[in-house]
């Protein structure tokens, strides 16, 4: 019965990445750099077209020019805020979106695209002569 979970499992995504098209990318509000002071991790409401999700995972993308809207959570005692600005999003890279604070009590918070690396098995377009 566990084989066949994983299966189905295995399958199902299969299906969800073959029906994007590539080249893709991917935003998420994780946080990669877990050292640097002040920094936190986001809620992803939209990027582009593409709304935000259930469990915070990876939002795939199309390559170009977004506009994206995000949330940072509670931080020093404020709900958090919500701000938008404009990202390149280049073709099979996967970007790390996170909000990086004055200092440890200030609501207010600057977006920073905390990593971004390649997404491994991506299609990358070539280059027309």
């Amino acid at each position: 019965m566990r084989n066949l979970a994983i299966v189905l499992t295995a399958s199902l995504l299969g299906a969800s990445c073959a029906s994007m098209k590539t080249p893709y990318s991917e935003v998420l509000g994780d946080r990669f750099n877990v050292t640097i002071a002040d920094r936190r991790a986001v809620d992803i409401v939209s990027v582009g077209s593409a709304n935000g999700w259930a469990g915070g995972g990876p939002l795939q993308v199309e390559p170009g020019l977004h506009r994206v809207v995000i949330s940072s959570r509670s931080h020093g005692g404020f709900r958090g805020e919500t701000v938008d600005f404009e990202l390149k999003v280049e073709p099979c890279t996967r970007y790390y979106i996170n909000a990086q604070f004055s200092n440890p009590i200030t609501p207010s918070f600057v977006p920073v695209v905390d990593h971004q690396e390649p997404i491994s098995g991506c299609a990358r377009p070539t280059a027309k002569a």
